[in-house]
């Protein structure tokens, strides 16, 4: 079920500032899906070869970005370069020229590529400009392609197409205003495909459909939109940053503690964790079991790690399966979460629990205090044997008591006590989420623990249950319940990555939005991750800007 379609007002309520953003350098995903989709290419340069993008929360925060001598010199090489392959090939040459083979069509040849260029129509000065730099090639020798090839160069080296740029009518006026057709469907496209606009949302675009105040284009593209391939980028983009799918990449393991460690078990880790989110995309899943879906995505390897027997080894493909173990189940049961949020020698509890409580629940667990005793003694090598078979619980308690730990203090406490139980809980699972019953010195592990407001657990799916009960639309969850946190957080965390700014809540301006797009994901009542979405492409911060900043 999607939100109903309703027009809504040219302008945002009075007094509710929908916030602005700068101008928005492409990343370097964004940058290689831009250039593949307008020349007709399939290359990575940018994610290969280009400076490391600046992050802010998530990579495509806006104000996080730079440009400094050196990247706009890549970006320049980068233009001379990709024009240059594009006019050796026939048939990527002709896409740009569409049939023109002289200068009586140069004009519509600019305007063409330019409208998909700077995912918008040029300006007449912007036209002269392109139209004088193709004669001055042919006055220097160039044959047509060749001039052509000359603005191609010029534009993809250019501020228009580097940057997304939204522009205010009065750039020192804070009043809110919608933004445009082109600059929605750009907010549109780099949302959920990493990428420039295609055909059609230049075609609504060009109508006046994107920035109505009927919102039936918007919802429909949005649908249409998630059923392509490119919507692949937003899950390996946002799903990637938020839920740490990028850190397992570069995750490092002992192989003297997990002789079993491959890497092509961590790129079928990867594989699940991003087709186990696209479940609650564009499946049947709903946000409120993201804990406790008894869902997996396994290829031959990754079955063999997790035990399971149906799959054959030598299976490459990743395969849906359910209730492959009741001891794994949700999110926190993926060997991709339970190895990235590990040491690369031993589980690390303490981290696990602080990634559940900050990723998934968005609670402030603060930094642990200077001068804490490490929990392993110092110098202890990730080859240690002791270090990996050893007691975790009973090193943590020890750890946490000042008799044993002169550094421990009752700040300490207070963060283990929210921390310990969660990871504690997943410690049936090694460091790369094999299940055991025992340490490595032969004692049993037990997984139970009680929560700071008195509830208890046994296993990993009494847990969950746990951090999934409760009203999802309530404001003061029931004992035990979490599922209120869990809602808000993906809320929260997706608002972010679209308006591609840092969020301004806690009696800040965007807490009445926040609450708007909250309120409309329950009143939906799928709890889809695309019912989150249409929920904030509908919303004000996501169609309307202020210049004044």
């Amino acid at each position: 079920m999607s939100p109903p379609v309703t027009a809504v007002p040219n302008t945002p309520p009075k007094g509710i500032d929908p916030g602005t953003v700068p101008l928005h350098r492409l990343n370097a995903l964004e940058y290689d899906n831009t250039i593949n989709d307008l020349l007709g290419l399939s290359q990575n340069l940018a994610r290969t070869s280009f400076l490391p993008d600046e992050k802010g929360t998530f990579d495509n925060q806006a104000d996080a970005f730079t440009m400094s001598d050196a990247e706009f010199s890549q970006y320049f090489s980068a233009a001379q370069a990709l024009g240059d392959q594009v006019f050796a090939d026939p048939k990527l040459a002709g896409q740009v020229l569409n049939g023109c083979a002289d200068n009586s069509c140069l004009q519509s040849v600019i305007t063409s590529f330019g409208l998909r260029a700077y995912r918008r129509p040029l300006a007449p000065d912007e036209i002269t400009r392109a139209m004088n730099l193709a004669a001055y090639a042919v006055a220097q020798g160039a044959d047509f392609p060749t001039s052509v090839s000359q603005v191609v160069k010029m534009m993809l080296s250019s501020i228009p197409f580097l940057y997304r740029v939204e522009l205010d009518p009065n750039p020192g006026d804070t009043t809110p205003h919608a933004i445009g057709d082109y600059e929605m469907a750009s907010r549109l496209s780099y949302l959920l495909w990493s990428s420039m606009p295609d055909a059609a949302l230049f075609a609504d675009a060009a109508a006046g459909k994107l920035a109505s105040s009927d919102t039936t284009a918007l919802v429909g593209h949005v649908d249409r939109m998630l059923t392509d391939p490119r919507a692949g980028n937003f899950v390996t983009s946002f799903a990637g940053q938020w839920l740490g799918v990028r850190d397992l990449g570069s995750h490092q393991v002992e192989p003297t503690a997990f002789k079993s460690w491959s890497e092509p078990i961590r790129q079928a880790m990867v594989q699940e964790q991003l087709l186990y989110f696209n479940e609650f995309l564009v499946g049947n899943l709903p946000w409120t079991q993201f804990l406790t879906a008894p869902v997996n995505f396994v290829n031959g390897p990754l079955a063999a790690l997790y035990g399971a027997k149906n799959i054959p080894a030598t299976q490459t493909a990743m395969t849906k399966v359910t209730n492959i173990d009741p001891n794994r189940v949700g999110f926190m049961g993926l060997g991709g979460f339970l190895t990235q949020t590990s040491f690369t020698y031993r589980t690390n509890a303490p981290k696990r629990g602080k990634w559940t409580l900050v990723n998934l629940l968005c609670e402030d667990v603060p930094e642990p205090p200077p001068n804490i005793t490490p929990l392993d003694p110092v110098g202890t090598a990730p080859t240690s044997m002791m270090a990996q078979t050893e007691n975790v619980r009973l090193r943590l308690q020890a750890h946490r008591d000042p008799a044993t730990n002169p550094g421990a203090n009752a700040s300490c406490f207070v963060c283990h006590k929210r921390l310990d139980p969660i990871g504690l809980g997943l410690e049936n699972f090694d460091g790369i989420g094999v299940y055991r019953t025992k340490y490595g010195d032969g004692s049993l592990i037990d997984p139970a623990g009680v929560l700071p407001d008195g509830t208890t657990f046994s296993s990993l799916s009494e847990l969950t249950k746990l951090l999934s009960t409760g009203d999802a639309t309530a404001t003061d969850p029931a004992k035990g319940g979490r599922l209120q946190e869990l809602t808000s957080c993906a809320s929260k965390q997706l608002l972010n990555y679209a308006v591609s700014r840092p969020l301004n809540l806690t009696g800040g301006t965007d807490d009445p939005y926040l609450a708007q797009v909250e309120s409309a994901w329950a009143k939906d009542g799928s709890w889809s991750i695309k019912s989150l979405i249409k929920a904030i492409v509908l919303n004000d911060t996501f169609r309307f800007r202020h210049g004044g900043v």
